[in-house]
């Protein structure tokens, strides 16, 4: 089973937007990138960035700290299974210079790693800019009624629709992730997620976030890469 390794969490502090942007994506990337060429065996097999520009975030003291306070990125890292993923993270290549150079972009006391099963229910389509949505659910999902795919997916602007289930018990229950064309109607469905969850009595404490990132697909994988996920996918680019 293939496993995505979901990687959440704030900037480094001190840090501008604008610069972690900057060092996740160009400086980060390029070291990925060149991991994946020098040793394809170790290196991931496909790897997403998302650059969170917005989103609807609530307190709570059982809530990983950047999950109340709003996130920066979510990183999608997948590999063969778990232990490919523990092998990974040990290699001379990941130590000397992968490792050194998170402490530059992210605060390493909000980084959740959630490893999970991801399921395709909608293959998204291939787009450039395209932009995602991520709805973590903690504790508790309200029904399907509810549930904002449920309704029709044209009409909501959405390009695809996946759902993550984490391998292991946590704080989160699942994240859903959908994908739509461009900033405004990522925002708009955001909003749309927010106020049919919520419903028109809000006396409950809210058990789900929401985060909304511009995707970089920066290793789509090669053909078998796909074959070895739940649901074939057409690669992004």
């Amino acid at each position: 089973m293939t496993v995505k390794l979901i990687i959440c969490g704030r900037r480094r502090p001190g840090q501008t937007l604008a610069e972690h942007r900057a060092h996740m994506k160009d400086r980060h990337g390029k070291l990925v990138l060149d991991y994946v060429a020098q040793q394809p065996s170790q290196a991931p097999r496909r790897y997403i960035q998302n650059h969170a520009f917005d989103g609807v975030y609530f307190d709570g003291e059982e809530l990983p700290k950047a999950f109340a306070t709003g996130l920066d990125f979510v990183t999608e890292v997948y590999f063969p299974d778990l232990a490919a993923v523990k092998s990974s993270r040990e290699t001379p290549f990941y130590l000397e210079k992968l490792q050194p150079d998170e402490p530059e972009m992210v605060d390493g006391a909000t980084v959740v790693g959630i490893p999970a099963a991801e399921q395709l229910v909608m293959p998204p389509e291939p787009r450039d800019g395209a932009v995602k949505v991520f709805v973590a659910w903690f504790s508790k999902m309200p029904g399907a009624g509810v549930f904002p795919v449920a309704t029709d997916p044209a009409a909501l602007g959405l390009l695809g629709y996946c759902r993550n289930t984490p391998l292991f018990p946590g704080p989160l229950v699942a994240i859903d992730e959908y994908w739509l064309a461009d900033d405004a109607a990522g925002v708009a469905f955001a909003h749309h997620c927010r106020d049919a969850i919520l419903g028109p009595v809000r006396s409950d404490a809210p058990s789900f976030c929401i985060t909304i990132a511009r995707e970089y697909v920066l290793h789509a994988g090669h053909a078998d890469a796909g074959q070895e996920r739940n649901v074939h996918e057409h690669p992004r680019s």
